[in-house]
């Protein structure tokens, strides 16, 4: 589907009336489209805003348990005032100034009925005469007059308060980024949230918190509501001694601006670097090239001390590479290497160097920073050659290896791969580019983890132009590669999490295909089940011993260590996103979507499952602690 055809069927969409297959189609493109997960969430964003109108005006007992209080009265010497005269009170009626000391200098405070007309000041029955008091009681009545009228105008600041931020937030229009920061407001549980592992998702523009053990069966707003996340906000690497990140970084669409926020929802600080020029519209550019690259250039080191990020604060479409220091508060720009545009910064395993691509009138290079000696290397340049001259790099990566590091990348086109290619750092000896692979190939797939750590590329080939078999590339120069199949339609091949199996779909065709896991060292393919789907995407576990999929009915879970034995759940729906626990190896957590939508832990080895929260999820499911 295309943006206008997607945008017809968001409303649809929302109130969950489109049948299964149109509404995994637009579940599809919105996983890829900024522009239409930004509309969505906008709409359900006003939804959620009228759903929940909140009162106006005090509520009705107050201002009687206010205005007919015994030390009112004496106040204003009102004793014998009528029940049906009192109800027309909407401040405290001033007693004259025979019964006050000198309240010329005083406000008379008017009713505003709806907030916004303006009512002539009531009249003031004069007070019985009384005998004068003393000075201390005189002294004693002012006081507890002016507390009493600073009492009745808070509660009118309040209403008109709640109903103009209301008005605002509804009515509210992109305004031109003038580089003021505005600080976030305070998040909705109004302390930090509790410790433990939490699950973070990204529902209507806003990041949600929820206890992973089942002790709270509702999320935790955790960023604030007058903020519109990106979709492409991370956690910070998990430390030692923890199993998950304990800092968030995003980007707020509507300031423009990257955040940082601690897992517990505290200290949500904003980077005073400006990401677009001042006066630029932000949803004038987040659609597009360079508001894609912004968007997607957040990345933290190895250690969460310091966040990468890439900005164009001058308007040129040529973005520069950042470092913001967690420790320090500061942040560095990266010296530029000549003229271009920098995007998709990574850092090395040891969080020392990082490599980003610089494009300059169409030429694609690969450069290196080393964050200690603030050189920049450059990798190789003329990407995209005269042979294919439309190859971008599609892959940017590390090698895991800390005493060799060595970045590697796929060079080519969607869906035409044209070769892969490693080169080391940090040696003194030049070094060239060595090419892994070359020919045309349907995908390429990376992880560090890869062939038990070794770093390795998963390569579909490419027949006639459909998707064939599978190829193993290790990131070790002159290893050649591997065929992991034969005669196969491969489609959507993942890596385990410890590197040692390898997950496809084979013919793959409207949305389902056959599910087979490939031994890396031994080479047995098996078969796991007929037709499974793509969406959600299988999971593995953090051992790499389980793994979930589902049949767009039905969630399987197939235990390796059990002579690849597959459990069918008994839990019902249509499931949007699975992952594992961090902490516990047989607990998955499942989104569901549709009739039965929230979130659910699955406990395998019993096949029960049990609730924690009810707003459900169509984004990634990331952990994250909170000591």
């Amino acid at each position: 589907m295309n943006c206008e055809q997607v945008e017809e069927l968001l409303s649809a969409y929302l109130d969950n009336a489109l049948a299964p297959e149109e509404r995994r189609e637009v579940a599809t493109h919105l996983q890829s489209c900024i522009k239409c997960c930004a509309m969505l969430a906008e709409f359900s964003r006003n939804d959620a805003l009228l759903s929940r109108l909140p009162r106006v005006s005090p509520d009705p007992a107050l201002r009687d348990r206010i205005f007919s209080s015994p030390e009112f009265l004496e106040l204003t010497g009102t004793f014998d005032i009528g029940a049906e005269e009192q109800q027309d009170w909407t401040v405290p009626k001033l007693p004259t100034r025979s019964a006050r000391r000198d309240i010329s200098g005083r406000p008379q405070l008017i009713a505003i009925p709806g907030g916004r007309s303006t009512l002539p000041t009531p009249s003031v029955k004069p007070a019985t005469q009384q005998r004068q008091p003393s000075r201390r009681r005189r002294n004693l009545v002012s006081l507890r007059a002016l507390l009493i009228a600073i009492a009745a105008v808070v509660i009118l600041a309040i209403g008109l308060g709640r109903l103009f931020s209301l008005n605002s937030w509804l009515h509210q229009t992109q305004t031109a980024n003038n580089g003021a920061i505005t600080p976030p407001a305070g998040s909705q549980q109004g302390g930090p949230l509790s410790a433990g592992m939490r699950l973070v998702f990204l529902s209507d523009g806003t990041l949600w918190s929820v206890l992973a053990d089942g002790s709270s069966r509702q999320a935790d707003r955790l960023t604030p509501a007058n903020l519109m996340v990106a979709a492409n906000w991370v956690v910070s690497p998990a430390q030692a001694g923890r199993t998950a990140g304990d800092m968030l970084a995003y980007i707020d669409l509507q300031g423009a601006f990257v955040h940082t926020i601690r897992s517990d929802g505290q200290q949500d600080t904003i980077i005073k670097q400006p990401l677009l020029k001042t006066g630029v519209q932000p949803t004038s550019v987040w659609d597009t090239d360079t508001g894609a690259t912004i968007l997607n250039s957040l990345a933290w080191s190895n250690d969460g001390s310091m966040l990468a990020f890439v900005a164009d604060p001058t308007g040129t479409g040529q973005t520069r590479l950042y470092i913001y220091s967690t420790e320090t508060g500061t942040v560095q720009m990266v010296p530029p290497s000549g003229t271009g545009s920098v995007s998709h910064p990574v850092w090395s395993p040891d969080g020392v160097r990082l490599a980003y691509e610089l494009t300059n009138k169409g030429s694609i290079s690969i450069l290196d920073y080393n964050t200690q000696n603030h050189g920049v290397l450059t990798i190789t340049g003329g990407i995209n050659s005269n042979t294919n001259a439309g190859d971008t790099i599609l892959t940017l990566d590390w090698s895991p290896s800390l005493d060799a590091p060595a970045i590697t990348w796929s060079v080519g086109v969607i869906g035409h791969v044209h070769s892969i290619w490693v080169r080391r750092v940090g040696v003194s000896e030049a070094v060239e580019p060595q090419q892994l692979l070359a020919g045309n190939y349907a995908q390429a797939i990376y992880s560090r983890n890869g062939h038990n750590g070794l770093g390795s590329w998963l390569a579909v080939s490419s027949v006639s132009g459909h998707a064939g078999d599978l190829r193993r590339v290790d990131v070790t120069p002159g290893s050649g590669f591997v065929s992991l199949t034969s005669g196969k339609q491969v489609s959507f091949a993942q890596w385990s999490s410890d590197g040692a199996h390898v997950d496809y779909l084979d013919a793959f065709s409207s949305g389902q295909g056959a599910f087979h896991i490939i031994n890396v060292i031994t080479g047995v393919d098996s078969l796991i089940a007929s037709a499974v789907v793509n969406d959600p995407a299988p999971a593995w576990s953090a051992d790499g011993q389980e793994l979930a999929y589902s049949t767009g009915t039905r969630i399987g879970v197939v235990n390796l260590q059990a002579s690849i034995r597959t459990l069918l759940l008994n839990l019902k729906g249509v499931a949007s996103t699975l992952t594992w626990s961090t902490t516990s190896p047989h607990q998955l957590v499942v989104a569901q979507r549709d009739v039965y939508q929230g979130l659910y832990l699955v406990d395998t080895q019993h096949n029960t499952s049990l609730q924690v929260d009810k707003q459900g999820a169509n984004s990634p499911l990331v952990w994250t602690e909170i000591p």
